[in-house]
């Protein structure tokens, strides 16, 4: 609504301007016509009165009638022709006629000769005078004319009352005011035309501005040749930068906005009054919020996170970089690393922060699996390199010059080098593994052949311990889609832990089954004293075990089953592990009948699968 005033507002202003210019200048022009026509009106009016006296001086000359018997007639007649009051005056000043008097009335009327009019014309022919009538008691304007007579100078006078001359006069400045007045009436119309002309495009241009608000594809189309049309050009070559500017905003704002949330570390931008202005995906799903839960807000209030928040107050309030590490609690804790940097205007003034979030909780655990590595590896090695130690200290103390104790330290030297050799052979097999070294070559295989076959590689192993090892293959088995090398590496680990651990008198059966047609099964189950369910989860860890003192005993080196695991997801299969203490324990190997999608083997994803 004001902006449909302020439109109006121009055209009114236009049409304003011109009226009032217009009525200036008529004001003006009536006034000075008023002027000279004052002076034409007040000179014709006396060369009427001094003409009407001259004319009617003649004709009372022709007429014979300068004498009081002959006058009066003719007097009156002339009066009533000249519209005005006729006074006849003698050589002696005395009044022979009166238009207005009876012949009774002019006798005593006083001597004229006294009066200025008819002094001056007796002197100048001809007269003009204004005085109050001693006779009538108002004033008149008076013109004379001196006759000369046969007996002296006769002055014939015409009188004419102002207020006669004065209504003429307003009759004509009344006349002249109407016309003064519809000449006004007149340019206001032609003025209210023009301002609407005027307004007209300015009132296009408007409309069309307030489209390019809205659209900027829209084009005034105004072209005349005036001061207007250079608006409209300008007005569109306006438009065009505008759009060119806007479109290029658009495609930086929607690269920025691609490569933000293409980003996998977080980023929050903060405002110079420290208000949360710009995000991306990777920080909305950290923190499991909206779009709307974080924009504009501070950030202890849109993320609750206190280190952040102290981080990005330090950053703007110093003008320096910082750094903060912390914890997210909820569903699914993790630690965050955040890098802040201050941001600055094109003054150098303080413009707000940007943070960098990354997640590094993979990171963390890696770490602490490298020492937990580390030190697990040490303390494997260090219980062997002892033993050797001792041995060869004792043997070089003496003990090698006796046959009897010298065998004895030779066979323990013998025996931990053997164990150091099989725990530096898994860990270069793992370690192949993990680094995808290890290149799988996949085939069809019968599964139950396989198993066969391990069975017999472990016949003799298992009579040694007094085992009862067996293979059970169900009819519909079928074949499987595996590495033949990494197959028998993982069923060889299963079934050798099942004879050292199941004990004397148990039993070990290899069974293969079918799931369907996408998998076939491997199971190998024992009847030994079975494993603790706490223990289950992490049975397949690197150098994790249930009895730590019999697993070396038996010359484990802790590494089977995490090169097992390994082994089997590089192949698409599944391994799991079921147990019940006092009955025994089946460790299962899901494998697949067709190509796995990945031959290779894949990074180490937890810390189960180590």
């Amino acid at each position: 609504m004001a902006r449909e005033r302020f439109r109006l507002g121009i055209r009114l202003r236009l049409f304003v301007v011109s009226v009032v210019i217009i009525a200036f200048g008529l004001a003006a022009a009536q006034w000075y016509a008023s002027r000279g026509l004052d002076q034409d009106f007040a000179s014709r009016t006396r060369n009427d009165l001094a003409l009407r006296a001259r004319t009617v001086g003649v004709a009372l000359q022709q007429a014979n009638a300068l004498d009081r018997e002959r006058c009066t007639a003719p007097v009156r007649s002339l009066s009533d022709a000249s519209r005005a009051r006729i006074t006849l005056v003698d050589p002696r000043g005395v009044v022979r006629c009166d238009s207005s008097l009876e012949p009774s009335r002019v006798a005593a009327m006083s001597n004229h000769n006294d009066r200025p009019e008819i002094i001056a014309a007796r002197r100048d022919q001809t007269a003009i005078a204004l005085h109050q009538s001693s006779t009538f008691g108002r004033p008149f304007v008076y013109a004379a004319q001196r006759i000369d007579g046969p007996d002296g100078q006769w002055v014939v006078r015409i009188a004419v009352e102002p207020v006669v001359i004065a209504t003429e006069r307003a009759t004509l400045s009344r006349m002249l005011s109407i016309a003064a007045l519809l000449g006004l009436l007149g340019a206001a119309a032609m003025s209210s035309l023009a301002a609407q002309l005027i307004a007209a495009p300015v009132r296009a241009l408007t409309q069309t501005a307030r489209s390019m608000v809205r659209d900027l594809s829209v084009r005034s189309r105004t072209r005349p040749n005036d001061e207007v049309g250079e608006l409209a050009g300008a007005l569109d070559e306006l438009a065009d930068g505008l759009a060119a500017s806007m479109e290029s905003l658009r495609s930086e704002r929607d690269r920025l906005g691609t490569i933000l949330d293409s980003m996998v570390e977080g980023v929050v931008v903060t405002s110079s009054e420290g208000i949360v202005v710009v995000t991306n995906r990777a920080l909305r799903e950290m923190f499991l919020r909206t779009q709307d839960q974080v924009i504009g807000r501070a950030p202890i209030a849109a993320l609750r996170v206190l280190e952040l928040h102290e981080a990005i107050e330090e950053a703007a309030s110093s003008g320096k970089r910082t750094s903060v590490e912390f914890a997210v609690e909820g569903v699914r804790p993790r630690t965050i690393a955040a890098s802040v940097a201050p941001l600055k205007g094109a003054q150098g003034e303080s413009a707000g922060c940007v943070a960098v979030l990354s997640d590094v909780t993979e990171l963390r655990r890696l770490e602490g699996l490298r020492r937990e590595f580390v030190a697990n590896v040490s303390h494997e090695l260090r219980t062997p390199v002892a033993a050797v130690r001792a041995a060869v200290e004792t043997l070089q103390s003496g003990a090698i010059d006796d046959p009897k104790f010298a065998k004895e330290f030779v066979a323990i030297i013998e025996r931990h080098a053997d164990r150091l050799r099989r725990l530096v052979e898994d860990l270069l097999e793992l370690s192949r593994i993990e680094a995808k070294e290890l290149q799988l070559r996949p085939e069809p295989l019968a599964l139950g052949e396989q198993c066969e076959h391990v069975v017999e590689l472990f016949a003799l192993a298992a009579k040694s311990k007094k085992a009862n090892l067996s293979v059970s293959i169900a009819p519909d088995t079928g074949r499987v889609f595996a590495d033949r090398r990494g197959l028998e590496h993982v069923l060889t680990n299963l079934v050798d832990n099942a004879i050292k651990y199941a004990g004397e008198g148990s039993s070990v059966t290899v069974r293969a089954s079918s799931l369907g047609d996408e998998r076939a099964r491997v199971s190998v189950e024992d009847t030994g004293p079975g494993i603790e369910a706490r223990h289950l989860p992490r049975l397949f860890e690197r150098f994790y075990r249930v009895d730590t003192g019999r697993s070396r005993q038996l010359g484990g080196t802790g590494l089977g089953l995490a090169i097992v695991k390994h082994m089997a997801e590089a192949m698409g299969a599944k391994v799991s592990v079921e147990s019940e203490v006092g009955k025994g324990t089946r460790f299962h190997v899901d494998i697949p009948r067709a190509p796995a999608r990945r031959t290779s083997i894949p990074p180490v994803p937890s810390a189960e699968g180590t």
